[in-house]
């Protein structure tokens, strides 16, 4: 990886004495970047015999929220971008080979309109370049300590990274367990939610603190923003296949009914529907995949309004995260973590810069 990084806090050349690029045209320069590393850390995976599935996982890259929450989150307590730089990039492997892994468990041929690395490259291939990608994380995390973080910042971060890691598998582990069953507690689906989702983009907030030397204080208020942010996240996630743009998501929209997998929409109108309607929903529960009966579903989950019940847990979630961002200090860098929540829940990618 490169060590000579322009900063994207930095007026542009020519600009008069004093001007700042605009807070979004900061955040395209930060994308940017993101994905130059990204480029950058290929010949590694390519050295195993991975490097073309390795770049169809990862580029062209999506909406890159949680490397972008990393890098603003260490400006936000007071670091810089090219020390934390290359956690960013290992962030976005890590989340781009659970993808991959994601996908064969699924059943799911496409992500983000294209083929799904295993349909492109085969299921044997598509498991070593996750495994790759994994490892990636932590060679990654060591760079960050030749651009001058301290080592003992870099182990703390380690051990954050590790501790995710093993969380994920554990939610990814439940959500195989509640495959088929309509009886899953709302607070167990939340739960599995919260390990699967919510912890890494907790964990991305948390690491870019740490590797900035940023206060207990503020390092636990942003690693709490990034766990309430997750969960808002997964829940408009989940929303999607009832809204008006059911492809928005990177994966199919049936791919969680499919699977027979119970989201919360599908839990709540399971509690909010009439006897007959619960008789309805459990009778076209036991009959997917059939496409009939997950437009039964779908419009099951409308009739009983669950999708509005979902969508106002996930705004209580994304309330408490603003209340837990608000715990840091008032600056520039706070805001557009701010700004980044807000587009991130709008299911929108930050505007990139190109020539």
């Amino acid at each position: 990886m490169a060590t000579a990084l322009p900063d994207p806090l930095s007026p542009p050349a020519g600009a008069a004495p004093g001007d700042r690029p605009r807070a979004a045209d900061q955040d395209a320069r930060l994308a940017d970047l993101i994905e130059t590393e990204l480029n950058g850390s290929l010949p590694a995976v390519t050295a195993l015999g991975l490097g073309s599935a390795a770049r169809h996982a990862l580029l062209p890259a999506g909406r890159l929220l949680r490397p972008l929450l990393l890098v603003r989150s260490a400006l936000a307590v007071g670091g810089a971008v090219g020390p934390v730089l290359p956690a960013a990039v290992g962030l976005e492997c890590v989340h781009a080979g659970s993808l991959v892994h994601d996908d064969i468990i699924d059943g799911d041929r496409t992500r983000r309109g294209r083929p799904a690395v295993h349909d492109r490259f085969g299921p044997a291939t598509a498991i070593v370049t996750g495994n790759a990608l994994f490892f990636s994380w932590f060679e990654a995390l060591c760079e960050c300590a030749a651009r001058g973080v301290p080592e003992t910042r870099v182990a703390a971060a380690c051990r954050i990274q590790a501790e995710a890691g093993r969380r994920i598998c554990e939610g990814a582990a439940r959500e195989l367990t509640l495959a088929g069953r309509l009886d899953t507690a709302v607070d167990d689906y939340l739960e599995m939610a919260r390990l699967k989702t919510a912890v890494l983009i907790s964990a991305a907030c948390r690491i870019g603190a740490v590797l900035a030397g940023g206060r207990t204080a503020d390092t636990e208020a942003l690693a709490a923003f990034g766990e309430h942010l997750g969960m808002a996240f997964q829940i408009r996630d989940d929303l999607l296949p009832y809204g008006r743009s059911p492809g928005a998501a990177g994966k199919p929209a049936d791919s969680d009914l499919r699977n027979q997998r119970p989201t919360l929409p599908v839990l709540l109108a399971r509690d909010r529907a009439s006897a007959s309607q619960r008789a309805e929903l459990r009778r076209a529960f036991a009959a997917l995949p059939d496409p009939m009966t997950a437009a039964l579903i779908r419009r099951l989950v409308v009739t009983t309004d669950a999708h509005t019940a979902a969508a106002r847990l996930a705004e209580k979630h994304a309330a408490r995260a603003f209340r837990d961002l608000a715990r840091l200090p008032e600056t520039a860098h706070r805001r557009r973590l701010a700004a980044l929540a807000v587009t991130a829940l709008g299911r929108a990618g930050p505007a990139r810069r190109r020539p």
